[in-house]
This record gives structure tokens, C-alpha cells and sequence, in this order.
């Protein structure tokens, strides 16, 4: 009878302990850029996706966030302390591995007032893919920054053609 009461709780133990990441946490991406010397620098943001699973390469964990800001964005009015929400949800505790980006066709750069196509590869059908490595906890608000460097991230080609090689950072800091 002791085995069997000693078993019972160690399975109550175990399933407890299993459904800890049932809770949730609450995350605000936002948008910022460090100074470029271009005029403009439009990104045609159309979704954002974040992989909230341990496998950095499942599928099934990605999920698409609400967008509260949709369409052409000028990256380099968020400079200087200058950002822009993009989303604010909740979503289940635990780690958050990567980010995907998704932009559309409209996507822009201006110099000395003349307005080119920024060839964006890749980000139209998989999206700006980049790594987060961040933790959400359970009954906790996290505030994200996506820093994205416009001035390293464009790169012009002999033919006056420019493309979009992101370099992106990303901040997370736990709000108190």
C-alpha cells in the first residue's frame, strides 16, 4: 500500500510539473532604427511571425502576431529614441527562438530624392528570419525592440540597383 501511495505521488508530482507552460506572458514588439544617410527607407511590412516552441525548427511553432501597423513603414523616422509599436500579445510562457519578418512588394529606398525599388530577397515568401533567444515568463510583460540597421542593412549594386541584407538586433527587457 506504501508503493502505491508513494507512485501516486510521484505521478501527481510529475504531471504537475508538466503543465507549468500553461500560463502565459505578455509581449510588445516594437520597431527602431539606427541614423542612415538615406533620404527614406520604406519597408512594406505585411506580417510578423514568432516561433514559440524549443525546436528553432518546427514548424508548428510558429504563430502570426496581430499587427497593429501594416504596410510601408519609414525606418528612419525611428531613430533617435523613436519607435513603433508593431504588436502587443499574449502568449504561452517559455522560450521564444526566432522571429520571421514578412514584407511585401512595396518596399522602397530614397536618395538625394530619387525613389529606386529595395530588392528584398527572401522576404516576401519566408520572411526576415532572425534569432531571438528570450524567455517569457508566466504573469510577466516583456517589451521587445527590433533595432534595425538601415545604413548596413541596404546595399547598392554597380547598377544602381539596392537590396536588403538586414542587420537587425533585438532587445528584450522584462517590464517591472
Amino acid at each position: 500500500m506504501k508503493n502505491i501511495k508513494f507512485l501516486a505521488l510521484v505521478a501527481l508530482v510529475v504531471f504537475m510539473g508538466c503543465n507549468n507552460n500553461d500560463g502565459t506572458g505578455t509581449l510588445s514588439v516594437r520597431l527602431t532604427d539606427a541614423p542612415a544617410t538615406y533620404d527614406k527607407v520604406l519597408i512594406d511590412l505585411q506580417e510578423l511571425k514568432i516561433n514559440v516552441s524549443d525546436d528553432s525548427e518546427e514548424e508548428g511553432g510558429w504563430q502570426t502576431m496581430d499587427l497593429e501597423v501594416k504596410g510601408q513603414i519609414d525606418l528612419l523616422l525611428l531613430r533617435d529614441g523613436n519607435d513603433i509599436l508593431l504588436t502587443e500579445e499574449e502568449l504561452p510562457a517559455g522560450k521564444i527562438s526566432q522571429m520571421r519578418m514578412v514584407l511585401g512588394s512595396n518596399n522602397q529606398i530614397i536618395v538625394d530624392g530619387v525613389t529606386h525599388d529595395l530588392s528584398t530577397p527572401s522576404a516576401q515568401q519566408s520572411g526576415l528570419k532572425f534569432k531571438i533567444n528570450a524567455t517569457i515568463e508566466e504573469d510577466e510583460t516583456y517589451r521587445m525592440w527590433i533595432d534595425f540597421d538601415a545604413e548596413k542593412s541596404i546595399v547598392e549594386s554597380g547598377n544602381g540597383k539596392y537590396s536588403l541584407k538586414p542587420t537587425i538586433k533585438v532587445i528584450t527587457e522584462k517590464q517591472e
